[in-house]
């Protein structure tokens, strides 16, 4: 090697450098009802990474071009801190944001019975 330093993952006993086995998973924490003003909410804690889920609806969809007359639509609004990456973000969406509220979105609406709903938003944070 030429200079680069070798970073080892795995300890000389076969444990991850955090302390696991490479067969264990991350210790995992869900509540739910954490948001008061939420008609759902729930926060989940996997390892050190924290994810606070917000869902509002179904309610009137603002504004009234986006509404579909035989169901609901489903806004989903991905964010992550600007102090959770090393170096600070902007708070403006980023593209990836961007991307990951559309896959989360498209995830989301086979699991629920949008039809049940119709001319309605549901909002995802």
């Amino acid at each position: 090697m030429t200079g680069e330093q070798v970073i080892r993952l795995i300890t000389e006993e076969g444990l991850r450098i955090d302390g696991r086995r490479p067969d264990e998973l991350r210790p995992v924490k869900i509540e739910v009802g954490v948001l008061r003003n939420a008609d759902g909410s729930a926060l989940i804690e996997q390892g050190k990474n924290k994810i606070i889920v917000a869902v509002y609806g179904p309610r009137e969809v603002h504004p009234k071009h986006q509404m579909l007359p035989d169901r609901a639509i489903i806004r989903v609004k991905y964010h992550m801190a600007p102090f959770s990456v090393p170096e600070r973000k902007s708070p403006a969406p980023s593209r990836r944001e961007i991307e990951l509220s559309k896959v989360i979105r498209e995830a989301l609406e086979p699991a629920i019975l949008l039809e049940m709903f119709p001319r309605t938003a549901i909002d995802v944070s």
